[in-house]
C-alpha cells in the first residue's frame, strides 16, 4: 500500500507534502547507525534516528541537547547526560536509559565501523559494560577508558555512531546472537521524525512522517531518496520541476543549473579531505622515499582549479590555514623532476604499475583521471578500479588494496584533532584491531610518537598547549611521510528547487528533513 503514494515522473510538480531527493546510492550498503558506511547513509540515519546531542548545522562547533536535555562534564573526563522524558520510538515505546545504554555498548561490542571511534578512547567489549552505565532511571554516564578531551567525544557521539537504538524492537530480530546486525542492515528501530517505510538498493527508500515525534511532527508527510546515478538526469528532472534536491552533481551540471532561476546552488565545506592513500603492505609504497617521490608527483593546481571549483578547496597539508596546528611552508607540492629524481634515487626510474581503487560517482571518477594522467608523466601506470562503495571502501577497510581515491569527514570541525586523527592516528597496527575509520590504519602507516603525541594533545584542555602538539604533529607526520596526500579540502555542493524551504547543508552530513517545508 505505501508504494501507492509514491511520486511518479507523470508530474509536473514535485507533491507540496513530500521531500524529493535524488543522489547516488551505490554506496548506500547499511542502515545499521552502528556500521554507517557513508555520505549517503548519513543522510538517512540522521532523520530515522536520533542521538543525545546534536550540532547546530549553520555552526558546526556549536553542540545542542536532543534527547539529552543536558550533559555534564567531570574533571576526570567522566560525561554525565540527562535523558529527555516523553520521547518515544517508532514503535510506541518510550525512550529509556536502557535503551541509551545498550546502544552504546552495541556499538563496541559489534565490532563494526562504529567500534573504531570508541576504540580510539580505550574502550573495549570487555569494558563497557562497566564503562557505559544508567544512575537511576534518567541519566546515562560515560566513564573514561582513557584521558580524551570530552569535547571530541561529544563532537563524534553526535553523528550516527552515537544513535540510540529500540532495543526491545532490535533484539526480537535477533538471530544467533548478533544483536540484530542482520535485520538492522536493511530496517531501522529509531526515535527521529520518519520511519523507514522501505529500502530497495540501489532504487529507492521511503520514509514516512512520524506523526508522535517529541520534537514535533516534520512538515514532509514523505521523504522519497531515488537512486539516481547519472548526473544529467539529476540535472534535468530539478530543472522540470520532478525532483526536489539533487546531491552528487557534476561541476558542469552544478554551474550549468546555478543560471538557473529555479534553482540554488549550495556549498558545505566540511573537515575532510579528498585524498590519495597508498598500503605500506605494498612492498613498493612501504619505502619511504617512493611516497615522498609521490608527493611531488601530482598536479595539485590543476586538480583543484580544473575539476574542484565546487568540489573543493586547495589543500595543502593536513591542517588548514585558520585551524590551531597548522604549520606554514609543510605540504604538498607539484615538481615532476623531482618526482622523477626520487622515484630513480629509490630504484624506479622506469615507475611501476598500481590497482587504485576509486568510487564511480563524481567528482572521484574525474580526480583519479587526473592522477593517473599526472603520474604516467613519471611512469607510474595507474590501473582505475572504479566501483561502489563496498567494491572501493571494502578493500581499503580491510587493508587489502595497493593505492586509491577516498574522502574524509570528521565531526571535530574546530578543532585540529578532527583534521589529523583520521589520516595519521594508529594505535595498533595488527588486522585484528579493524580500527577502519582510520585512514593511517587502513594504509598500515605506523608511526609510534606521532600517535603518543596524538594522544597528548588529546588529553589536555590548554588550547594553546594543545595546538602546538598538533603542530608538533604534523611536523612529525611529514617526515615519516604519510600513507595518505591530502589532495583537496572536502566541499559538499547540491542543487534544490527554491520553492524548498529550510533545506540545510551539515558539514557533518546528518542533515534533518524535518524542517523541510515547501511554498505553493
Amino acid at each position: 500500500m505505501a508504494a501507492a503514494l509514491v511520486w511518479t515522473p507523470v508530474q509536473a510538480k514535485t507533491p507540496k507534502d513530500q521531500l524529493i531527493v535524488g543522489m547516488n546510492m551505490a554506496n548506500l550498503t547499511s542502515l545499521d547507525p552502528h556500521n554507517m558506511n557513508s555520505y549517503e547513509s548519513h543522510h538517512i540515519l540522521a532523520n530515522v534516528y536520533d542521538t543525545l546531542i546534536s550540532t547546530d548545522p549553520k555552526d558546526p562547533a556549536k553542540i545542542l541537547p536532543w534527547l539529552a536535555t543536558s550533559w555534564e562534564e567531570l574533571p576526570d573526563g567522566t560525561i554525565k547526560f540527562k535523558l529527555k522524558q516523553g520521547a518515544k520510538f517508532h514503535s510506541g515505546r518510550a525512550v529509556t536509559i536502557e535503551d541509551v545504554v545498550w546502544s552504546f555498548r552495541r556499538a563496541v561490542k559489534l565490532g563494526l565501523l562504529g567500534a573504531a571511534y570508541f576504540t580510539e578512547w580505550g574502550y573495549t567489549a570487555k569494558n563497557v559494560d562497566e564503562k557505559f552505565r544508567a544512575e537511576g532511571t534518567d541519566t546515562f554516564v560515560m566513564d573514561p577508558a582513557m584521558p580524551i578531551a570530552p569535547k571530541l567525544k561529544l563532537y563524534t557521539i553526535a553523528r550516527a555512531v552515537g544513535a540510540v537504538l529500540d532495543k526491545e524492537t532490535v533484539l526480537k530480530n535477533e538471530k544467533d546472537g548478533d544483536m540484530g546486525r542482520g535485520w538492522l542492515a536493511s530496517n531501522s528501530a529509531g526515535s527521529g521524525p520518519f520511519s523507514l517505510v522501505r529500502w530497495n538498493p540501489n532504487d529507492i527508500v521511503l520514509m514516512d512522517r512520524f506523526d508522535g515525534y517529541w520534537h514535533g511532527a516534520a512538515k514532509m508527510k514523505r521523504v522519497v531518496v531515488r537512486h539516481l546515478p547519472e548526473s544529467q538526469t539529476q540535472r534535468l528532472q530539478l530543472e522540470k520541476g520532478d525532483l526536489d534536491v539533487g546531491i552528487q552533481l557534476s561541476s558542469a551540471d552544478i554551474d550549468g543549473l546555478a543560471s538557473n532561476p529555479n534553482i540554488a546552488i549550495d556549498k558545505i565545506p566540511g573537515a575532510g579531505y579528498y585524498f590519495v592513500i597508498m598500503s605500506l603492505k605494498d612492498p613498493d609504497f612501504a619505502k619511504p622515499e617512493v611516497r615522498k617521490a609521490i608527493r611531488y608527483c601530482i598536479d595539485y593546481d590543476g586538480v583543484n582549479k580544473n575539476l574542484m571549483q565546487n568540489y573543493g578547496l586547495p589543500a595543502v597539508s593536513y591542517i588548514p590555514k585558520g585551524i590551531p596546528g597548522y604549520v606554514e611552508g609543510v605540504g604538498n607540492e607539484y615538481n615532476l623532476d623531482k618526482c622523477k629524481a626520487g622515484l630513480a634515487a629509490a630504484g624506479y626510474p622506469n615507475g611501476f604499475k598500481k590497482t587504485f581503487l576509486t568510487l564511480s560517482s563524481p567528482p572521484y571518477a574525474e580526480i583519479s583521471t587526473a592522477i593517473q594522467a599526472s603520474l604516467a608523466k613519471a611512469g607510474i601506470q595507474l590501473d582505475i578500479r572504479a566501483g561502489n562503495g563496498d567494491q572501493t571502501y571494502g578493500p581499503m577497510r580491510n587493508r587489502q588494496f595497493e593505492s586509491g581515491l577516498g574522502r574524509s569527514s570528521s565531526a571535530v570541525q574546530a578543532d585540529p584533532d578532527g583534521w589529523l586523527r583520521t589520516h595519521v592516528y594508529n594505535p595498533d597496527n595488527t588486522d585484528a584491531a579493524k580500527l577502519s575509520n582510520l585512514l593511517a590504519w587502513r594504509s598500515s602507516w605506523y608511526v609510534p610518537e606521532v600517535t603518543k603525541l596524538m594522544d597528548e594533545a588529546a588529553s589536555i584542555t590548554d588550547e594553546a598547549k594543545r595546538a602546538k602538539l598538533y603542530a608538533e604533529v604534523v611536523k612529525k607526520s611529514e617526515e615519516a611521510v604519510p600513507s595518505v596526500i591530502p589532495v583537496s579540502q572536502r566541499v559538499d555542493p547540491y542543487a534544490k528547487l527554491k520553492r524548498v524551504q529550510n533545506y540545510v547543508g551539515d558539514a557533518t552530513w546528518m542533515v534533518r528533513w524535518d524542517v523541510v517545508d515547501k511554498t505553493d
